[in-house]
């Protein structure tokens, strides 16, 4: 059975139909309404309704069933460390792990969890404990979407969070490249409004470092080349770039003594810079990559620009 991965950013809608581990279409299309900012995208569904319904039919995409990607703002996710447990404890047990975050009304959550690791007690003198990824999403976001996509004409089967959707990826690239893959992945989402590196063992999520464009200039260049752009004021720009995401790579090394990150992956509208690749090869000292050598599709370009949206749709693929 096909997926669509869906992805809306603020400027953005990216599509990907995927058949089991196979990307059979991408699609990257700018929106034309007006959407607020993170948090309350789905207020303006509508708008967002009409849009999906007229680019699906322009695309020929027949698949229904959506697999959509969560944005930041919209999910929790933890990793922790708990007893072994049965599933139904777990479910219990959930809503307790996110008390820092949600400190009422944890009835009006999902949860979800996955298991990393079984940890043995090396002594064998305490019971085995499960590494776990947990995740939880506020009720009424999943009614808000799920509402809009039946307007667009679609079915929401899943909702993956940002990081979990890059997981997936990573996930997959893994079983095609079994003998050779990094140890470690980060993936710095070069955004319209904001960079979001993401660090990962294996396929095993570890952290994610935000970082806001404090500047409009630098936001411009990710909306798109500006004609009347000085070029030394653009180089300055990409070094700014280049020199947080350092900081951010360098702040993840401080906190994980025994990491050897050795490879990063670009993705998003800046990812197309040659200047912008070439600074930050010169700054990070790290393998340089496009994240579309970990989509399983042969369009590059398309796939630099929708891997949260594959990433989202090979959710099922795992289930």
């Amino acid at each position: 059975m096909a997926y669509l991965g869906l992805d809306v950013g603020t400027g953005t809608v990216k599509l990907a139909v995927v058949k089991g581990t196979a990307v059979q279409k991408l699609c990257c299309s700018m929106l034309t309404a007006e959407l607020p900012r993170e948090g309350q995208r789905v207020a303006c569904s509508d708008a967002l309704a009409k849009e999906l319904r007229e680019l699906i039919k322009r695309e020929n995409i027949n698949v229904k069933s959506c697999a959509l990607v969560l944005p930041p703002e919209a999910a929790f996710v933890r990793r922790v460390t708990v007893p072994v447990m049965t599933a139904k404890q777990m479910k219990v047990n959930l809503p307790y792990e996110f008390h820092d975050y949600i400190q009422q009304g944890k009835e009006e959550y999902f949860y979800d969890y996955a298991v990393v690791d079984t940890l043995e007690d090396p002594t064998g003198n305490d019971a085995p404990k499960l590494d776990l990824l947990v995740a939880a999403t506020p009720k009424r976001v999943i009614r808000q979407w799920r509402a809009m996509l039946r307007r667009a004409g679609l079915r929401l089967s899943v909702a993956v969070p940002e990081y979990l959707a890059y997981r997936n990826l990573i996930r997959v690239f893994e079983q095609a490249n079994s003998e050779d893959h990094p140890k470690e992945y980060c993936i710095a989402d070069l955004g319209y409004r904001s960079i979001r590196v993401h660090m990962y063992r294996g396929c095993a999520y570890e952290t994610t470092r935000v970082i806001e464009y404090s500047d409009v200039s630098v936001r411009q260049l990710a909306m798109g080349p500006q004609e009347d752009a000085n070029r030394l004021s653009v180089r300055e720009h990409y070094s700014q770039i280049a020199v947080e995401i350092l900081r951010a790579v360098n702040f993840y090394g401080f906190n994980t003594p025994d990491s050897d990150l050795k490879d990063i992956y670009f993705c998003g509208r800046l990812a197309s810079s040659r200047e912008l690749m070439q600074i930050l090869q010169d700054t990070l000292r790290l393998n340089i990559h496009s994240v579309a050598e970990l989509v399983p599709n042969d369009d590059a370009a398309a796939a630099e620009l929708c891997p949260e949206a594959v990433g989202a749709a090979l959710e099922m693929s795992g289930r």
